[in-house]
């Protein structure tokens, strides 16, 4: 009886065990566009926007936005497939991002690149995934904070502006009201908890069970002779 305990007991630990591996996914241009919207500058020559990102849908309570497209690379088992980049917040969209948008600035270090300055507490962010393996959906913000272990940035493949007569990312951050615009390739960084290896096949769990089953015939029994 000992022996099956420790039969049964191993089985447990090799059907519970997980581990949470970083994993890096690389998503190509999808038919949207991500839109910056110029709000002035917050420094001297230093542009601030709002960010509009994808398509988006208002149903009179929370815009939702949507970046779609093929996965272009990455890890493996995340390196194909198709995926869909979803931010939402309370409130309406508008031509210049809505009241809730997120917001951003240019980084002083290099003003082609923006960072967000502020997300709205409502603000989520999910990555869905459809690989030929699995389907995944990856919370990189929510609550209007980043997840802890998780990070994404943007990179535009194409641009055009309104608003300023030199197209760049910081001119329109530093003209109220102009914007910038075009598809973005995405890449993504997060934590994600897989199964392990060597997880039991359906037979095993069979076997696992009846390891339980025999487990308790065997506490049963050793109660008994105490008893006895």
């Amino acid at each position: 009886m000992v022996d099956v305990l420790k039969i049964a007991i191993a089985a447990t630990i090799a059907a519970v065990a997980v581990q949470a591996n970083a994993t890096s996914v690389a998503l190509g241009a999808g038919s949207q566009s991500l839109t910056l919207y110029g709000q002035g500058p917050v420094a001297p020559g230093i542009g601030s926007f709002k960010v509009g990102q994808g398509s988006s849908s208002y149903d009179g309570t929370t815009s939702t936005f949507t970046f779609s497209g093929a996965i272009s690379g990455g890890d493996p088992g995340f390196n194909s497939g198709t995926y869909s980049f979803v931010t939402s917040y309370a409130g309406p969209d508008t031509t210049e991002g809505g009241p809730a948008a997120p917001r951003a600035q240019s980084n002083p270090a290099n003003t082609n690149q923006f960072y967000y300055t502020f997300l709205d507490p409502t603000t989520t962010i999910t990555l869905f995934l459809d690989t030929p393996g699995q389907k995944y959906a990856i919370p990189l913000v929510a609550g209007g904070n980043f997840v802890a272990g998780t990070g994404f940035d943007f990179q535009f493949t194409t641009t055009s502006c309104t608003g300023v007569a030199v197209c760049g990312q910081n001119n329109v951050g530093l003209t109220p009201r102009a914007t910038i615009a075009g598809p973005v390739t995405i890449g993504a960084s997060f934590t994600i908890a897989t199964v392990a290896p060597g997880v039991p096949e359906p037979a095993s769990w069979a076997l696992m069970v009846l390891g339980f089953g025999l487990v308790g015939v065997s506490a049963r029994y050793r109660n008994k002779v105490v008893v006895t």
